[in-house]
């Protein structure tokens, strides 16, 4: 295993660090007050750090939710099941979109393994240590993308009216979606979300001065996992009476 010199996912700190990080920036300070006066969610926060540089922001979600929303979605023997299931049946959805098996069989098996973990074992140290290691954490993402492509591919009817006019579904997903140093946006986060069947509800803490917004994905669902978005940053925030599982957060390492 290769270890990263700095944390992927990294530990446990209180959702106000973030005012600690930004004392000079009214609207961060605002809308994290206001965000905890109303106690949408907990007081804690678990963040990806800035990761490989260049990393885009939906790969560091796909990070935290993927560790985030496993363990909720394997309690239960019904729900580790059926959660388990729709992961085997993945490998189909890239093959109906035209991937060849031996091009994305590795990526799977590197997230089936951490779907075994999770059921298993679960235990925060674990998952702390499957994604930091880069070479692991990276072919997880890596089959994280490969699905959201297949899953839009799949779907091209649907998502082809949010694609602008000067792209097609098939360049789309090569240009923005696949490659692992690219940002995505709305249109990745659907389709992933809607490919594991795990929603989650992001919060915007950006630097407009408008009230404190969120968007669930999908849209009318029940979220099982909770992102705070701030800046190109992601990070997960968890119920305050749920602080035994907080992973927390990682500093940015210097560029």
């Amino acid at each position: 295993m290769s270890e990263t010199s700095f944390d992927l996912i990294s530990e446990k700190c209180d959702i106000l660090s973030i005012l600690r990080d930004h004392p000079e920036n009214r609207i961060y300070q605002r809308k994290i007050q206001v965000r905890q006066r109303f106690r949408r969610r907990g007081s804690w926060i678990k963040g990806a750090g800035a990761g490989t540089r260049g990393e885009g922001a939906t790969l560091k979600a796909e990070r935290l939710s993927t560790g985030a929303g496993l363990p909720g979605k394997l309690k239960g023997s019904q729900n580790t099941s059926m959660f388990k299931e729709r992961v085997l049946q993945t490998p189909n959805d890239l093959l109906a979109a035209g991937f060849e098996e031996h091009k994305f069989r590795n990526f799977f098996n590197a997230f089936y393994s951490v779907v075994e973990l999770v059921e298993k074992d679960g235990s925060v140290s674990s998952l702390l240590k499957v994604f930091n290691d880069q070479s692991t954490s990276d072919r997880i993402v890596q089959f994280l993308r490969l699905l959201t492509s297949a899953f839009i591919k799949n779907r091209a009817d649907f998502f082809r009216h949010f694609i602008g006019e000067e792209m097609d579904i098939e360049d789309f997903c090569t240009h923005e979606v696949e490659p692992m140093a690219t940002e995505c946006d709305h249109i990745q986060i659907t389709a992933l979300s809607q490919a594991l069947n795990i929603a989650l509800q992001v919060e915007y803490v950006d630097e407009m001065d408008t009230a404190l917004n969120h968007h669930v994905f999908p849209e009318a669902a029940t979220p099982s996992v909770y992102l705070l978005y701030k800046t190109s940053h992601y990070n997960i925030l968890y119920a305050a009476d749920k602080c035994e599982l907080l992973l927390g957060h990682a500093v940015e390492p210097a560029t």
